[in-house]
């Protein structure tokens, strides 16, 4: 995976190694084609849908980010603009959800499908189309990696379609976030920005090893996020990707972690510490 940063991110990692140790890249293995520890790829059913449990779905929008994320779980695919959905392959996802009447949950993931709106647009229109679809999540970091993108035209007419759609259906917007240093008044600014289109704002956060594996840290991340509106969601324990084993933390440390941010935080305040089981079994609590 390509070293990629916007010049927001650059300007914030000059002086702060918790960004920085993010997106620089170090020695890492370069062949990742076939290291799927999640087995999304084996549950594909139509390009661009993963179908593994039964009443949920995930759209994978691109492979494309504005920045990379040295621990991304997708390493092996995100920057490859091979992955980018066209139109015939938008209606074979609406086609196969029509199908599947089962399915009344669907994750838009990637990439960033905040980094491709007019795809995501298209998508978010079809399915407000389908009732069977009742609730629509979204996953994104790009409030953290380029918060003046929120002003561009594309992204603005994404908003407006996801206000159409969560007058219509509960709507989810997963925010991406690792460190407090991320929450700068540019940032801030966006999540306000989001909170006007009446979705439900949730985070979610990965143990880092060297970079929050802190209580200190976690506890003033999650308070600040809580303040600003966002419901802490997930707390992981970083999937266990070939080539990113620098990031990952010892689970008894950070499950010492995570039952004091219990203790300390409210119960609505405080995230969930779960583990992405490999071979695609889910997640689990750890704690």
């Amino acid at each position: 995976m390509k070293e990629k940063l916007t010049p927001f991110l650059k300007n914030l990692a000059q002086n702060n190694p918790a960004i920085a140790k993010q997106y620089y890249a170090e020695d890492e293995l370069q062949d990742l084609s076939y290291n799927d520890p999640l087995i999304e790829d084996g549950h594909e059913v139509v390009k661009g849908l993963v179908h593994k449990y039964t009443n949920r779905a995930l759209i994978k929008v691109s492979y494309l980010c504005a920045a990379h994320c040295r621990f991304c779980t997708r390493i092996r695919q995100i920057g490859e603009k091979s992955g980018n959905l066209n139109e015939q392959n938008i209606k074979d996802i609406v086609k196969y959800l029509q199908d599947h009447p089962e399915i009344d949950d669907v994750i838009l993931s990637g990439g960033d499908p905040f980094y491709t709106p007019q795809i995501t647009s298209k998508i978010l229109t079809e399915l407000n189309k389908i009732d069977s679809v009742k609730v629509i999540r979204i996953g994104t970091r790009m409030p953290f990696h380029s918060p003046s993108s929120f002003r561009t035209k594309s992204i603005l007419n994404l908003l407006d379609v996801i206000a159409k759609v969560a007058a219509r259906k509960p709507f989810y917007i997963l925010l991406h976030i690792e460190h407090p240093s991320e929450l700068t008044h540019e940032t801030e600014e966006v999540i306000n920005q989001l909170k006007s289109y009446q979705t439900t704002l949730l985070s979610q956060t990965v143990f880092l090893k060297d970079i929050n594996d802190n209580f200190e840290i976690l506890y003033t991340l999650f308070k600040r996020i809580y303040h600003l509106g966002i419901i802490p969601y997930y707390l992981y324990h970083c999937d266990r990707v070939t080539g990113l084993e620098k990031f990952y933390g010892d689970i008894n440390h950070e499950k010492e972690i995570a039952i004091r941010l219990r203790k300390e935080l409210s119960g609505i305040g405080c995230p969930l510490f779960v583990e992405d089981i490999e071979f695609g079994y889910g997640k689990i609590p750890v704690v």
